[in-house]
């Protein structure tokens, strides 16, 4: 199998000053003339006392003057834009395609792919996420399409750890998402719940879910030519970083 995982990230899959001021105070005190103040000899004037200032108690409290302090406002957090999903770009992989909007193909309760080949298709599900909301968005495209067409995703398996995913907004805002996550697994077994839903995704993260198709090709013909599906799902993961 061609891919990597982290060691411990979406084990199921698996796979975010205040300054403060001081001032300080002192007191002054007068020292008197230590002469006495002296009559003639034999004077019967009593000489007067001489004054002397006392300095305060050591103990007497000290006015402190209030300092007003600045304090900073907090940067508020923009609020996530409800509008349409119009863009995806892959700069590593020289990619950029539009969004469509898909969602589940009843009675079967399937998810829907992209009815235009070269489109990313975004699942526009009420329990699913929206980029920009802080939960998990699921995207699919794809990996190519008969006879001739290279789908969006046709070198996803080639994403590398760290590597740039962005999602364009229709009011011009871009998310951008480090992958961290890419793994390869057999229809039968890929853990969509899991996958769409990550159990272990932490609350202060917002992650995108990439899967296309991948791994061995069946042909519906007998001699290997022409349409047919394939057997393996390729899926990467990224976090939203900026």
């Amino acid at each position: 199998m061609r891919g990597w995982r982290p060691a411990a990230a979406l084990p199921t899959l698996l796979v975010a000053l205040l300054l403060v001021g001081a001032a300080c105070g002192g007191s002054d005190s007068t020292t008197p003339d230590p002469s006495p103040t002296a009559n003639s000899v034999g004077s019967d004037v009593a000489a007067e006392p001489t004054a002397t200032a006392t300095a305060p108690p050591t103990n007497a409290p000290t006015r402190t003057p209030t300092v007003p302090t600045t304090v900073p406002s907090p940067t508020p957090t923009p609020r996530p834009f409800d509008g349409a999903v119009t863009a995806m770009r892959l700069p590593s992989l020289d990619v950029e395609a539009e969004i469509e909007n898909i969602g589940l193909l009843l009675p079967q309760n399937q998810l829907d792919v992209p009815k235009n080949p070269h489109n990313v298709g975004w699942y526009d599900i009420d329990t699913y996420g929206k980029p920009g909301f802080g939960k998990n968005s699921v995207f699919s495209a794809h990996v190519d399409y008969y006879p001739d067409i290279q789908g969006p995703f046709y070198n996803l398996v080639d994403l590398e750890h760290g590597d740039e995913i962005i999602v364009v907004m229709e009011d011009g805002r871009e998310y951008v998402y480090e992958v961290f996550f890419r793994e390869r697994y057999l229809v039968a077994t890929i853990p969509m719940g899991d996958l769409i839903s990550p159990p272990d995704r932490p609350e202060d993260e917002e992650w995108i879910t990439l899967i296309t198709c991948g791994g061995e090709f069946q042909a519906y013909s007998a001699d290997g030519r022409g349409p047919g599906r394939y057997l393996h799902r390729d899926v990467v993961v990224a976090k939203r970083v900026a």
